[in-house]
């Protein structure tokens, strides 16, 4: 069940100032709960929602366990975002409109330089997919290839720009692509398809670990990838959403990333898994208001192709919104 608690105006800052901490890599302040039949434990407050909407503090209710090696505060966000998911309302298209989901994303490109060096670039692209509410209307998608924005290493940007200079006259990458069920590839993305998820967490958790076939380094990655993957579709329901959320903290390894990260302009609190085999970590980005995902992004650990350490290798940011008509 999910209350609703008027608190006073101190009590927002304080909540404010627990929230921004965990941004600015601060020691957050914290409240305490206390779970129906169980004992108090130390939870973030999450969320803190303005005047505007009468001050209330939005507090769920789901308490799941992290994984054996995970940080209990990236639990405790994850469960809080799940509860936030809930209370938040519904982004919903109407008989004739559309869920208008546009995706900014950046890839770390790499190829070789004049003498033959391996080096590397950032390719942004934009996409934004127009999901129908009625079930016989068409999907459409509007992708863009943009300009490289970042080189690493001597002879990095002619080797980009000359890479740019195929791939934004691609008539599969650039253009307006029209298809039923957004099979705009030849075949539906299963992505999109979520109705028969359950929304349980602990079921949704098995059936995630039930459908690792050995595609990923372990299983504890496999799920992760597969959680990131539906959030980032921007059109996971509220119940599902949360129910994710929920799955998330139940990880192996996840751990708060200090500074929180920044994404087309939002930022949010940064939940990572590292993953040693790839010398990767992959950060989910939240918002701390609201619960939504504002993006997700990898980032490498190593240095390699002219790049440092510490160089994301791929992120994408996502908006969605409700619109009557398509490009």
């Amino acid at each position: 069940m999910t209350r609703t608690l008027g608190p006073t105006a101190e009590q927002v800052r304080t909540m404010r100032q627990s929230i921004f901490s965990q941004i600015s890599d601060e020691p957050p302040l914290v409240s305490r709960r206390v779970a129906a039949g169980g004992r108090g434990r130390t939870r973030i407050a999450f969320a803190a929602v303005g005047a505007a909407a009468a001050a209330a503090l939005v507090v769920g209710s789901i308490f799941l366990p992290g994984g054996p090696d995970s940080s209990a505060e990236a639990a405790t966000i994850l469960n809080d975002a799940a509860d936030l998911s809930i209370a938040s309302a519904e982004i919903v298209a109407k008989s004739g409109q559309y869920l208008r989901i546009e995706t900014h994303a950046s890839y770390t490109n790499v190829g070789s330089s004049a003498d033959g060096e391996k080096v590397s670039w950032v390719a942004p692209e934009t996409t934004v997919v127009y999901k129908p509410a009625d079930s016989d209307a068409e999907w459409v998608m509007e992708r863009r290839q943009e300009i490289p924005t970042e080189f690493f290493g001597e002879g990095a940007e002619a080797a980009a720009m000359e890479s740019w200079e195929d791939s934004k006259n691609s008539a599969t990458q650039n253009g307006i692509f029209r298809a039923r069920d957004a099979a705009f590839y030849g075949s539906p993305d299963p992505a999109w398809a979520t109705d028969f998820l359950p929304r349980d967490p602990q079921k949704l958790y098995e059936y995630i670990r039930d459908e690792y076939n050995g595609g990923s380094t372990n299983a504890d990655e496999d799920a992760w990838v597969r959680i990131t993957a539906l959030l980032r579709t921007g059109t996971a329901p509220a119940d599902l959403r949360s129910a994710l959320y929920s799955v998330a903290a139940m990880i192996p390894g996840i751990e708060i990333v200090p500074g929180g990260a920044t994404l087309n302009g939002r930022t949010g609190i940064a939940i990572g898994r590292f993953e040693p085999a790839r010398d990767e970590r992959q950060d989910i980005i939240v918002d701390p208001t609201t619960g939504d995902l504002i993006g997700e992004r990898t980032v490498r650990t190593v240095a390699g192709f002219g790049a440092p350490a510490g160089i994301t290798r791929a992120a994408t940011s996502v908006t969605t919104s409700v619109v009557t008509s398509t490009p």
